[in-house]
């Protein structure tokens, strides 16, 4: 674009000329194209930019000075925009991952509150069902390892967390679970 018709132009948009403007978009989008696609912008998102760029430069048309550098200027408002954005993408990943260990710490708090008293109630069991309980219900083993390793029957293994099992629905009911 020549320069005096630049001036021109630029005068005509502080006047708020659409057809200025439209001359202004049709001059330089494809420069702004150019120079962000050299920036590695993802294609989706050059348009995005371009049209932030020349509605900025819509809105602020009053205070554009006929001596202007349009391109830098259009350069320089397309640059400030993707900034931005990337502040924007940070910030936001900052506070994802802040929320995400809030509730991991939250989650944790919670097993340790659910482990806890998982323990309270244990220790109200008799010594040999607690053993039975915790051997076949937390740590996993079948009845008949734990027959193996404790030396009773199976029937009895499965006596005992019968009888816990009952045993703890009902503390759990009378500490309002249920």
């Amino acid at each position: 674009m020549r320069l005096n018709n630049e001036k021109e132009l630029i005068i005509q948009l502080k006047q708020g000329d659409e057809k200025a403007f439209v001359a202004l978009y049709n001059a330089y989008s494809e420069v702004l194209y150019s120079f962000l696609l050299k920036l590695n912008i993802a294609h989706e998102n050059i348009r995005d930019v371009i049209q932030q760029t020349f509605i900025k430069l819509w809105e602020h048309r009053d205070t554009l000075k006929e001596d202007l550098s349009l391109q830098s200027y259009l350069i320089t408002i397309a640059k400030n925009a993707i900034y931005n954005e990337v502040r924007k993408q940070i910030v936001s990943r900052k506070y994802e991952e802040s929320v995400g260990r809030q509730e991991i710490a939250h989650d944790e708090i919670r097993a340790n509150e659910v482990n806890q008293l998982l323990q309270q109630i244990l220790q109200q069991l008799s010594h040999k069902r607690r053993e039975v309980f915790a051997m076949s219900r937390i740590e996993g083993y079948s009845n008949q390892e734990i027959a193996k390793t404790l030396n009773i029957s199976k029937s009895t293994v499965e006596n005992h967390i019968n009888q816990s099992t009952k045993q703890l629905k009902e503390i759990l009911k009378k500490m309002g679970f249920s």
